[in-house]
């Protein structure tokens, strides 16, 4: 317990050598729960697998394309050959993703047959293209194997500063158009009411989804962003019963999530990773069994809010004013 209390305060020193990629992780880990929070809602958990799933796809074609010239190829000997295929990472894990949402979606207006036989064909497919297209890449291997491990670890600061500033534009908008975005993923005959529709704020939700995961997968990995996209919001669900606490508890969730992770990955020398999803699978199941228990789930009111009062039942009790046999 001491040598984990050293290794955490470690790990959150500024001068810690990998200290960018702590705060990547914390950003992570507080975004990428607020945004799943909404695919639990409308029990769409097997997107949030899918998508990391596309992204990855999507950076496999982009290495493929650089590898048998179907984009500008500086040449192995260039200093900039490394940044022009990460460039080219981004761009392919952006189109990927956006693209496999549209069809997704698409296919979900017409009704084209279950989601749930759509998303598992679609994840299918994504993680069969991926290790092909990588298998024309020299160095295709060490490249997937480095995603599916997750590289926050390297992340630097110019890294995390474009994270941090799409990350933000993100929260800005989940928080801005937090009603909407509720509403949309509860009634849907009532979001047909709202200005622009059900597609809009599908559209909305499914930009910002693919947003956060395509970026999330360059920085650590198909699996860790799976991780924090569902773990804890999944964790969070049965122990609130409130959409503010369980979007803030869900985040906080994320942000504890890859503190301890971190924590753990340095002090016993772990992939970074496979470590987090792990402590994740670790709440839900902690989460689970304080459920099972029977405690209540938290409920936050406002300051001067009176609690609710249960009416009572017909026939029982009297009302003000009345009298037995009136």
């Amino acid at each position: 317990m001491v040598a984990m209390a050293g290794a955490l305060a470690e790990v959150l020193n500024p001068s810690f050598l990998l200290f960018p990629a702590v705060v990547g992780s914390i950003v992570l880990g507080l975004v990428c729960p607020a945004v799943g929070g909404f695919l639990v809602l409308r029990r769409s958990v097997l997107l949030g697998l899918t998508l990391p799933q596309l992204a990855a796809a999507g950076v496999a074609f982009a290495l493929f394309a650089h590898e048998v010239g179907l984009v500008p190829h500086p040449g192995h000997a260039s200093e900039d050959a490394h940044e022009v295929e990460r460039l080219l990472a981004y761009g392919g894990s952006l189109l990927f993703t956006f693209a496999g949402m549209v069809v997704l979606g698409l296919m979900d207006r017409r009704g084209t047959g279950r989601a749930e036989i759509r998303l598992a064909v679609a994840y299918a497919l994504a993680g069969s293209l991926t290790v092909l297209l990588v298998a024309f890449h020299p160095f295709g291997d060490v490249a997937i194997l480095s995603l599916v491990k997750g590289e926050a670890v390297v992340l630097s600061w110019a890294e995390l500063a474009t994270l941090g500033g799409v990350y933000a534009v993100v929260m800005a908008c989940l928080i801005l158009f937090r009603r909407e975005l509720l509403i949309s993923s509860f009634d849907r005959d009532l979001t047909a009411l709202l200005k622009g529709g059900v597609a809009v704020w599908d559209l909305l939700l499914y930009l910002l989804a693919g947003l956060t995961v395509a970026l999330g997968v360059m920085m650590a990995g198909p699996l860790l962003t799976f991780g924090f996209l569902v773990l804890p919001p999944i964790a969070v669900r049965p122990l609130v019963s409130r959409m503010a606490p369980y979007f803030m508890a869900a985040s906080l969730a994320g942000v504890s999530m890859a503190v301890a992770g971190f924590a753990v990955c340095y002090r016993f020398d772990l992939p970074l990773g496979p470590t987090m999803v792990a402590l994740g699978c670790g709440l839900v199941l902690c989460a689970r069994i304080v459920a099972w228990i029977g405690i209540p789930p938290l409920t936050l009111r406002r300051r001067g809010t009176p609690p609710r009062c249960r009416r009572p039942a017909a026939g029982r009790g009297r009302g003000p004013g009345r009298t037995r046999g009136t």
